[in-house]
């Protein structure tokens, strides 16, 4: 006879989940980030796994494996509804079947249904027993990027900014690039090492000439990197085109084909997309999400200057905005220069925000915001 499990013991173990997931943040795109333990019939932990990268095996049968014989009669935690449909790895749920676990609890539901069928509801006709919506927030907070993409077939889009305490972002001489703290700069390293891609604007390479890069972190990986240049002003030398990695160079319709063919040159790797303008010039941005999301971009992380800043927000497009607050006053008697962002001269209603996390980093302190988009 199984084990009944209790609530706290159950949270207790889905969250173990989580941080099972979270170990693979970066690498499991266009897959979602999962973690599985199995407990036996006693309720004693004898299998742990997790999704480690797209292609690999998921994490309950990673967990199942482990367990053996002893999966019988016993319980499966899982962050998210196992599978039921053949991708590059088996169903879960055939594992999960086979293996004599007798209840299957979950925090979320699997967004993709194929054939209107879900892993639920082939458990069930299996009788084995299911409880799901177990710490359903925090479950759609690990899988956020996801969940987006795949519901709304957009990535998850965050604008990341930088400020003074007066809300500056650069004196207007430029000689300051970096206001914030080592420890604030390397918080920057992790999170473009989490996102499948960072964004800047032409602006920002022509005054900066930044990688986009993450340093120092072991095992990272370079996100693919989008640079919106309607006007190829950026030169085909600068450093976001160099290394070799991924890089989408979106400009307007209509460049010579030797004119994008110079940038071409300099990385193997790089795509052209070609997308319209409205009439400020400006690319139309939902269109390169849209299109970012059709290459299994799940989530953008987005570096740029006050003034596309400021178009963001008019746009509501962002689902978060981290700021980092430099405990700085740069007394710049400009007072629009370099602006943390703006409103570029349009109407715009209030736009609203929720505070979701606050920390400090090093003697800088970090802002985590969601955008509410009602």
């Amino acid at each position: 006879m199984s084990h009944d499990i209790d609530l706290t013991q159950a949270e207790y173990y889905m969250q173990e989940c989580f941080e099972l997931a979270n170990k693979a943040l970066g690498r499991t795109s266009p897959n979602p980030l999962v973690g599985a333990i199995v407990l036996d019939k006693n309720g004693n932990p004898v299998g742990k796994g997790y999704h480690e990268k797209a292609g690999s095996p998921h994490a309950e049968c990673v967990a199942l494996d482990k367990a053996g014989k002893l999966s019988k009669d016993g319980i499966l935690i899982v962050n998210l509804e196992p599978c039921c449909h053949i991708g590059k790895t088996p169903p879960c749920t055939e594992q999960i079947i086979k293996s004599g676990i007798k209840q299957v609890i979950f925090s979320n539901t699997d967004p993709h249904l194929p054939s209107g069928v879900c892993g639920e509801d082939i458990l069930k006709k299996n009788n084995i027993k299911i409880i799901k919506g177990l710490l359903e927030e925090e479950g759609k907070e690990i899988n956020k990027f996801f969940l987006q993409w795949v519901k709304q077939k957009l990535p998850w889009i965050t604008l990341k900014l930088a400020q003074t305490m007066d809300g500056k972002v650069a004196l207007k001489d430029k000689t300051q690039r970096w206001i914030t703290s080592d420890e604030a700069k390397d918080v920057t390293f992790q999170l473009r090492n989490t996102y499948d891609a960072v964004l800047t604007t032409a602006s920002t390479v022509l005054a900066d000439n930044p990688q986009l890069t993450v340093r120092d972190i072991q095992y990272s990986r370079n996100p693919v990197r989008v640079i919106l240049d309607t006007k190829l002003q950026t030169d085909p030398s600068s450093n976001v085109y160099k290394d070799n990695a991924k890089v989408f160079l979106v400009t307007k319709k209509g460049h010579l084909p030797d004119k994008l063919n110079a940038y071409k040159k300099v990385n193997d790797l790089l795509g052209v997309v070609e997308c319209n303008v409205d009439s400020y010039g400006l690319i139309n941005v939902r269109e390169v999400f849209e299109k970012l999301a059709e290459e299994n971009i799940l989530s953008v992380l987005i570096e740029c200057g006050p003034r596309f800043a400021g178009f963001l927000f008019q746009w509501h497009l962002l689902d978060q905005y981290i700021l980092f607050l430099a405990p700085t006053i740069f007394n710049d008697t400009d007072k629009m220069e370099g602006i943390v962002f703006n409103s570029n001269g349009l109407e715009t209603k209030p736009i609203r925000f929720s505070l979701f996390n606050y920390k400090p980093i090093g003697n800088d302190f970090m802002l985590d915001f969601r955008v509410n988009k009602e």
